[in-house]
């Protein structure tokens, strides 16, 4: 029997119907089933609004004391840690050169320049700029190493000897110990000349020799490795043309090693000083930090200014560990005049143990220093890098200045884009500040204003010239000791999409997680407009300025740049 075409049409339409009542009931039964799995993801969904509502709260009102970061490296220090002070940023080595043997310190410095080659490759849209301070022994003079670097206790009344031979400076005994510099000073040491070693013992010169000093220990008291040791007129027994031979050597060792900066310790000798920055100007590129003996300076009523101005940073070691006095003496002389010659200054945080952290969380201290200098803790070896976790400031809009006078000094001091940086940019609460300028004096103007957002300063390599290179890295390295601000080095083939320096930052900090959209930012550019072209610090500054939320990524360029 042959089907017909209204039978086979009633045929299709029924199997038709018979298809979509079994989708139906699939749907249907699928709806039934899947409730509990709807009410889960709803819990998800409520669970992730919660945590960007309170990411959001947190990132909207929390703000940071954005400092620097100096730290100590040793032989003692492992490639790990190099490699977290270098994420935790970390941007700034210091290596002992004395209390480290010649050998000690090339393989520190060979295993650091090969760590943080590593750390840059990691980072592919940036040039990470790394910088290197030697210490140096300047005028001082201190004991050399014991033997296994161990503490020694003098009684009243032991013979101490004092050498000039090399041959004990780093195996120096209880009887007889090398001291440096000693040979400078050496001539001008007489008999019954009391001498102060470390801060407890003191001894009486009681025998000279040709290369050896015999010294009565009159008050008892420990001494460790590398102690200072005090020595009658100090500051003046040396004539002018000594100078140079205390400090030629190291300045050849820091131009071998390519280093960035110097320190000195114990600065009190203002001649000396003076005599080392002008080789530094003539033969040597470097910048000078100083720790300065506040302690000395005000007994003997020296010229704190003079010597000041003489440095390029301001090295305040002993701020927590000094005396009511000392300490009245930093903040209300040391640290103004510092900000006055407007020197960076560089703070030491003592922090041993986490429980001692709440002790330093000071916006009274904090927002006067530039950059925190830390070094590995003796009570746990390892370093306290939570002083880059610093709670949130408890008031935002804190007075900087105590007075209406003051504030009407720095607003008619500085040049324009600091006058409006200081009226307008510290009242707005923003995630970031993006800035593009060649001029020096406007990148680090930033640096002394207290604001408490990222500074992202854009030095684009517009070409690989050496000299354009040197000196924007030498920027970035100087920049890494103020306060607030990220040097930002970029070649041509790190900008594949050929942004300008600010949308440039602005994606950087989008990949970095520094900014998300929503996000209040402020661009600057600085320059003055020429009839030729655009010069950027000639003369009278241009502000050029925008301030936006930050708005979603395209869909098409999500991926673009990451």
């Amino acid at each position: 029997m042959e089907y017909g075409l209204e039978d086979r049409v009633r045929e299709a339409v029924t199997s038709q119907v018979g298809e979509e009542e079994e989708d139906n009931e699939r749907e249907f039964r699928v709806l039934l089933n899947d409730n509990q799995s709807l009410m889960k993801r709803l819990e998800e969904f409520k669970r992730a609004c919660d945590e960007h509502e309170k990411h959001a709260r947190k990132r909207c009102k929390r703000r940071y004391y954005n400092l620097g970061l100096m730290a100590r490296i040793v032989m003692e220090t492992t490639d790990d840690e190099l490699r977290s002070l270098l994420k935790n940023g970390a941007r700034t080595f210091l290596i002992d050169t004395v209390t480290s043997k010649r050998n000690e310190f090339e393989q520190l410095l060979i295993r650091s320049k090969t760590i943080i080659d590593k750390f840059q490759e990691e980072e592919p849209r940036i040039r990470i700029p790394i910088g290197i301070a030697l210490q140096f022994q300047g005028d001082c003079c201190r004991i050399g190493r014991l033997r296994n670097n161990c503490s020694v206790l003098l009684h009243r009344g032991d013979i101490m000897t004092l050498t000039l031979d090399e041959a004990y400076r780093y195996s120096s005994f209880r009887e007889i110990a090398f001291v440096l510099n000693l040979k400078y000073y050496f001539k001008s040491l007489k008999l019954d000349d009391i001498l102060l070693l470390g801060n407890e013992v003191k001894g009486k010169i009681v025998k000279k020799l040709k290369n050896n000093i015999a010294l009565v220990i009159e008050d008892a008291g420990i001494i460790n490795s590398y102690e200072y040791i005090e020595l009658p007129n100090q500051c003046y027994s040396l004539s002018n043309e000594t100078f140079p031979d205390l400090f030629m050597n190291d300045l050849q060792l820091a131009a071998q090693s390519k280093a960035d900066f110097i320190v000195l310790p114990r600065i009190r000798c203002k001649p000396f000083l003076r005599t080392l920055r002008n080789s530094l100007k003539d033969e040597y590129n470097f910048k000078l930090i100083g720790t300065i003996d506040l302690e000395f300076i005000s007994s003997k009523m020296l010229d704190l200014m003079g010597i000041v101005k003489l440095l390029d940073y301001v090295w305040i070691q002993d701020m927590f560990c000094a005396n009511t006095s000392m300490q009245n003496h930093i903040i209300n002389d040391l640290i103004p005049l510092a900000k006055c010659l407007k020197k960076p200054i560089i703070g030491t945080i003592p922090l041993e143990r986490c429980s001692d952290f709440k002790r330093f969380e000071n916006h009274d201290f904090l927002w006067r220093i530039d950059t925190m200098f830390i070094q590995k803790s003796s009570w746990c070896n390892k370093y306290p890098l939570i002083v880059k976790k610093l709670l949130p400031l408890k008031d935002f809009h804190k007075a900087v200045v105590e007075n209406s006078t003051a504030l009407k000094n720095i607003l008619s001091s500085y040049q324009s884009i600091v006058n409006f940086i200081i009226r307008t940019i510290t009242s707005v609460e923003c995630q970031a500040i993006v800035m593009h300028s060649k001029c020096e004096t406007a990148a680090v103007a930033l640096g002394r204003v207290e604001i408490y957002c990222p500074v992202l300063m854009m030095l684009p390599l517009e070409s690989m010239e050496e000299n354009e290179f040197e000196c924007k890295l030498k920027l970035a390295k100087a920049l890494n000791l103020r306060r607030n601000l990220r040097g930002i080095l970029y070649t041509k083939e790190m900008n594949e999409a050929n942004l300008s320096p600010i949308e440039y930052g602005i994606e950087f900090g989008r990949v970095s997680g520094l900014l998300e959209t929503g996000d209040f930012v402020i661009t600057l550019e600085v320059c003055k407009e020429d009839e030729d072209d655009v010069q950027y610090g000639v003369n009278e500054d241009v502000v050029i300025l925008r301030a936006f939320y930050l708005p979603p990524i395209p869909i098409g360029e999500k991926f673009k740049y990451s």
